[in-house]
């Protein structure tokens, strides 16, 4: 790994001689809820770690890693043990004072890489909010719908978007601590499933549900067709398309929050 400026690592000495330098503070966010059998509770909050981490190292030293928001908006995923979640209105003023936070110290630009679906409501509200009252550029970034074309291209599993081949080749690459190799299943799927996986009709149409409803052991599409490669070529992908997004956000002095994806 090249070098990063990790805020959870410096002195406040460090971090007051690094400021100057620093043009945007890159935060992730995550959860702590079920991937499944074979995947750690930890899985999106990792991804996001991980992505954020590689991302400010290419911006050494204009970009400042922040320590991962560990728990996020997943609700829907209670029914399945050591799920944790915050409310939508908690997660979203947790993530409001730490972009206040940072604009105390005098930063102006944060970009927020979002591991959790579940979340992505809630950070496009802090992030106007933040653009609107304090003043600060702000943008998200949720890499699942960033390489969907990449997604098309690569994966056979009729469903993906959690526990399924695509996430798991992401932590697989990223971290394999994360996955019990072992342990990968195919996802469990219900009747009910099939109406409302859709990414699609997601999309469109905003169906809420609980996890129990898709899915009974917490995973979709086929886990067992992921692959370290295909990890790879998602991360790649995903630090190459935020590079080029960030070219321009860096140099923008106004205008409102961006969502990348």
């Amino acid at each position: 790994m090249q070098a990063v400026l990790s805020l959870a690592r410096m002195s406040w000495p460090d971090v007051k001689a690094a400021l100057p330098r620093v043009e945007v503070a890159v935060l992730p966010t995550g959860s702590t809820e079920q991937h499944g059998p074979a995947m750690a509770l930890a899985t999106d909050t990792a991804i996001a770690y991980g992505l954020a981490e590689r991302l400010a190292a290419r911006l050494h030293p204009r970009a400042l890693l922040l320590p991962p928001l560990p728990f996020g908006v997943s609700p829907h995923h209670m029914s399945f043990p050591g799920t944790l979640t915050l409310t939508a209105e908690t997660f979203q003023a947790v993530v409001f004072e730490v972009i206040r936070s940072l604009q105390a110290h005098g930063l102006k630009r944060v970009l927020i890489v979002n591991g959790h679906g579940g979340n992505q409501t809630s950070l496009n509200l802090a992030v106007t909010k933040a653009q609107h009252t304090l003043g600060m550029k702000a943008a998200v970034m949720f890499w699942l719908d960033l390489v969907d074309d990449v997604i098309r291209q690569h994966v056979t599993s009729e469903r993906y978007g959690h526990a399924c081949e695509v996430e798991t080749s992401l932590a697989w690459f990223l971290n394999p601590e994360l996955v019990q190799v072992q342990s990968l299943a195919a996802g469990q799927m219900t009747a009910y499933s099939a109406k409302y996986t859709d990414r699609r009709v997601r999309s469109d149409f905003g169906v809420p549900f609980m996890w129990e409803e898709l899915t009974t052991n917490g995973a979709l599409g086929d886990a067992r067709k992921a692959s370290v490669e295909l990890g790879a070529i998602l991360c790649d992908a995903i630090l190459e398309r935020t590079v080029t997004f960030l070219r321009d956000f860096l140099t923008e002095t106004t205008g409102p929050s961006n969502t990348i994806g």
